[in-house]
């Protein structure tokens, strides 16, 4: 085990680590020993004038392994810069492994997608890894295939129940296979809540903050029931798209085929149920002390996002700034209160978001101002 951790930490200094030798890594620092060691070694090595990566190595190794089993490097000299230039890595690793295994990690990290197990802990989902993700005593949870996680033929039916959140950031999308074969993918700023199975002829519920383009699999003895801010939702089997954000003042629901439910989560509770059903090409929505009401709609209008489209028809700029943060990962600060609630109609997919406010200002008066991801817009 000495020898393979250090084959581990050497392929990590060069960049050359497997995401399944990193999860080994990160294990193998989660000791408190190991964890001391390792930042020992970052931190009084960091300031020195001359970082010598190969004293600085050999002397971690020495205070961690066994010295007849160190590895020596073949040629320092054409490292060292490498080594250099990877060290600002360690310090993150450190940083993060540190706080993750001592279960502070309560806010989702800045532009990565997460997974809460239940029973677990977080996992930080890198979007370009195909990988299983396990539990703690071995078992997969889900297959991540890059930006789609993969539940499908994973445990039985009669296994324990282990509830999932998986949380995506503004800038991302995501998508998810659930047990049932029920295909999910969440917009910005979203996340879904669902067990990792569903059992025989129960109801399948699952729980959605932001927006998330469902296509449920068809099962007449389960109802898939969608519970988000204000509606819940219960199919059959259909293809529809929800909007719950909580910066939102509206819930809507736009079936593109079959036939949904939709209710007032208030008569839910109050266990008077008024189902109205929606028809394709119909949208059912709500908002904040209203009732729901149904209108006709064209779909493309309301789905554009899943193929990376920000469309906005007859919507007040205010609206659209929330769209614009949320697609990417700004923060918009709008001091130009004229702007608020003028009306706008646009379709953008590759443009920047520089590219859109330049493309505002040519029929508005207003200036902005763009720092990092930060966004100031004045008179």
């Amino acid at each position: 085990m000495k020898t393979n951790i250090k084959i581990i930490i050497r392929k990590y200094l060069q960049n050359t680590i497997s995401e399944e030798d990193l999860d080994h890594l990160k294990d193998w620092i989660s000791n408190k020993d190991n964890q001391k060691h390792f930042r020992e070694y970052i931190y009084s090595h960091y300031n020195n004038k001359a970082y010598d990566a190969k004293r600085a190595f050999k002397l971690f190794e020495d205070a961690t392994f066994d010295k007849k089993s160190v590895i020596q490097f073949k040629s320092v000299k054409t490292t060292i810069f490498k080594y250099a230039a990877v060290f600002v890595g360690l310090l993150v690793l450190s940083y993060t492994i540190f706080y993750f295994n001592q279960n502070k990690v309560t806010e989702q990290p800045e532009n990565q997608v997460t997974l809460e197990v239940e029973g677990s802990g977080v996992k930080f989902l890198n979007t370009s890894v195909t990988k299983d993700l396990k539990g703690k005593d071995g078992q997969v949870l889900a297959k991540q295939n890059k930006n789609t996680l993969d539940y499908q033929g994973l445990g039985s039916e009669d296994g324990e129940i282990v509830f999932n959140v998986l949380r995506v950031p503004y800038g991302k999308t995501f998508q998810v296979l659930l047990p049932d074969q029920t295909h999910v993918i969440l917009n910005a700023g979203s996340s879904l809540r669902y067990p990792n199975k569903f059992q025989k002829g129960k109801n399948r519920e699952v729980y959605l903050e932001g927006e998330g383009y469902f296509k449920v699999s068809k099962n007449k003895n389960s109802p898939f029931i969608v519970k988000s801010n204000g509606i819940t939702t219960e199919v059959f089997g259909t293809e529809f798209n929800i909007s719950s954000y909580t910066d939102d003042s509206f819930t809507s629901v736009v079936l593109v085929e079959g036939s949904v439910g939709v209710t007032d989560n208030s008569e839910r509770q109050s266990n008077f149920r008024t189902n109205l059903m929606l028809k394709p090409n119909e949208m059912a929505s709500k908002t904040i002390g209203a009732e729901i009401s149904i209108q006709q709609v064209d779909i493309a209008d309301h789905v554009s996002w899943v193929d990376g489209t920000l469309f906005f028809k007859n919507e007040s700029f205010g609206s659209i700034v929330k769209k614009l943060q949320r697609h990417y990962n700004v923060v918009v600060i709008n001091n130009n209160k004229a702007l608020e609630e003028k009306k706008f109609t646009g379709r953008f997919d590759i443009e920047s978001i520089e590219q859109i406010l330049k493309t505002f200002q040519k029929t508005n008066n207003f200036s902005y101002i763009i720092t990092k991801n930060n966004i100031v817009i004045n008179p």
